[in-house]
């Protein structure tokens, strides 16, 4: 059993760990969103062109079904809303309202100042690697997925 004392499984400890903290804290410093909502709603404020669902769930990292109830929730809170797409009907794309716009606004110091808290003391090279290997593993775990996908 000494392998689930390895770097590895210890970093997959720690990561599965620091995700839960992170949502933990943040769902804290926020009244009016969770923020399992918080991901999707800065997603779509940085989309140049409003996606799908399918691709906000993508991009999320999460289940398509995951994703429409985050979007339910946003919607119903005024912040996003459902549009049909104008290259094809049928499909709906996902377009942050100006409320949604205004939201990012209103709490841009606060989110400021909690990513300044969270990554204060941390070295910007450390931060820099930090980064570098969560891009690794993203990619990794990518291929994973499609691994899996055509093992069904």
């Amino acid at each position: 059993m000494d392998i689930y004392n390895s770097p590895v499984f210890t970093s997959l400890v720690e990561i599965s760990r620091l995700a839960n903290t992170l949502q933990s804290v943040m769902d804290m410093g926020m009244d009016d969103i969770t923020s399992r909502q918080w991901l999707p709603l800065m997603i779509l404020g940085r989309c140049k062109d409003a996606p799908n669902l399918n691709q906000l769930a993508e991009k999320c990292g999460i289940t398509r079904q995951s994703a429409k109830q985050l979007v339910d929730k946003l919607a119903e809170k005024d912040l996003v809303r459902l549009e049909r797409s104008a290259g094809d009907r049928r499909n709906m794309c996902i377009v942050i309202t100006e409320k949604g716009r205004s939201w990012g606004k209103d709490n841009l110091d606060r989110n400021v100042q909690f990513v300044t808290e969270l990554f204060g003391g941390i070295p910007q090279k450390d931060i820099e690697v930090f980064t570098d290997v969560q891009q690794k593993l993203l990619q990794r775990l990518e291929q994973i997925k499609q691994q899996l996908k055509t093992e069904e």
